[in-house]
């Protein structure tokens, strides 16, 4: 670990500090985040980078972001702008109690009209468009013409940073197959435990599925790292 007579780390300390409870971080992993904008790290004359406590805090918060409320790294880059203006999000205000701190259901979230999306959301309205023609998003019809459905934002923004890689809306269906697929496995598993909807039987629902989108989650990961490790033998 790093020195007490340093007041930053290196790249490998910080890794070292914030793997057991982030297994799947890496080297490669902060380097991107550097390249996304998330973390500017300062640079030794040599060019090495030296992470101080704030960066450190900075990269934590990326990745509990990711990994407890499933963002997209678009969605986190406006988030950590406001945390730079000092406005806190909901998400990570200590007095919002779990359920507040859920995604909006479908019919509370606010839609964005699609003729304002460059604007609001900084994606080109054709794009909405076609993630809409490829089932990926929702758009409904409201007085300002189509909108898209607030709940489906954050799956625009992830579809639009995935572009970079070459992956076109085409090539993401499968995901909305797979997510639908597993929405009703858990459907299956809990609704005979959940008939009667109370309020108290509600809040344990919105407990246990976030618990299980969690856990599931995390077997996707490890599952789709094996994966990788079998593809790319040389490299992971």
């Amino acid at each position: 670990m790093a020195g007490s007579h340093r007041e930053y780390m290196t790249i490998g300390e910080v890794v070292e500090k914030l793997t057991e409870q982030y297994p799947d971080l890496s080297i490669s992993k902060i380097r991107f985040l550097e390249d996304e904008g998330l973390v500017s790290p300062e640079r030794t004359g040599g060019g090495y980078r030296k992470f101080h406590p704030a960066d450190v805090s900075r990269i934590e918060l990326v990745l509990r972001l990711q990994k407890e409320h499933f963002m997209p790294l678009a969605v986190i880059r406006e988030k950590l702008k406001d945390i730079d203006k000092g406005r806190v999000p909901p998400e990570l205000q200590p007095a919002v109690s779990r359920s507040e701190a859920m995604p909006l259901p479908l019919d509370e979230a606010e839609a964005v009209p699609v003729s304002q999306a460059p604007d609001v959301l900084g994606l080109p309205t054709s794009f909405v468009k076609e993630l809409s023609d490829f089932g990926l998003v929702g758009l409904v019809s409201g007085e300002r013409g189509d909108e898209i459905v607030g709940s489906d934002i954050a799956i625009a923004h992830a579809c639009w940073d995935l572009r970079k890689f070459g992956i076109e809306p085409r090539h993401l269906r499968m995901y909305e197959t797979f997510a639908e697929r597993e929405a009703t496995f858990f459907s299956q598993a809990l609704m005979p435990s959940v008939r009667h909807r109370t309020p108290e039987i509600r809040q344990k629902l919105m407990d246990t599925l976030n618990e299980l989108m969690e856990l599931t989650g995390a077997l996707k990961r490890s599952m789709l790292h094996r994966a990788l490790a079998r593809v790319f033998d040389d490299v992971m």
